[in-house]
């Protein structure tokens, strides 16, 4: 089953595969090409072609298929979580590898409040810096800005579960 041409679903499927690139110091669409099924001299252009958002032809789509996508994540190791993050972002949640682990592995409720606060700064510290450059935000900004409040959310979640396992501990 093909899987859409989404613009942001494309995007960070082709980020994981740069991250995995350069992770480990290899051409990525010459590595996965052949894992897809993409076979001959111009495999890599043919995968390129598949994760190309912008280029989608209705008559002849060349999208990847879910087989394909279940392909990457197994390859892709700690990377798909950029395509992890990217699927639970536009669902507005956070994905975590395990539910007990906060990403900062704070070790008390405190600490990771004041891990939100700290990202909760930045947040705010970073959106003034921008508007006050040149009166607006463009698009590498608007970016960073998106990272640093999904950052913050994933510590929120994590301390919503600290107090959940709190809870948990006191009706024990």
């Amino acid at each position: 089953m093909p899987i859409s041409k989404t613009t942001w679903f494309y995007k960070a499927i082709d980020s994981a595969l740069n991250a995995f690139g350069e992770r480990h110091h290899i051409t990525a669409r010459q590595h996965f090409a052949p894992l897809l099924g993409y076979h001959g001299d111009n495999a890599s252009i043919q995968l390129g072609t598949a994760l190309n958002c912008t280029t989608y032809n209705p008559i002849t789509p060349k999208p990847i298929s879910i087989d394909q996508l279940s392909v990457l994540l197994d390859e892709l190791g700690s990377d798909k979580k950029i395509i992890l993050d990217a699927i639970a972002k536009q669902c507005d949640g956070v994905f975590n590898f395990s539910a007990q682990a906060s990403p900062a592995q704070s070790e008390s409720v405190k600490d990771e409040l004041l891990m939100i606060a700290a990202f909760a700064g930045n947040l705010s510290a970073k959106f003034l810096e921008y508007k006050n450059n040149d009166g607006c935000i463009d698009e590498l900004e608007a970016n960073e800005l998106e990272r640093i409040a999904y950052e913050t959310r994933q510590h929120l979640r994590s301390f919503e579960d600290m107090i959940e396992l709190q809870k948990a501990k006191m009706e024990d």
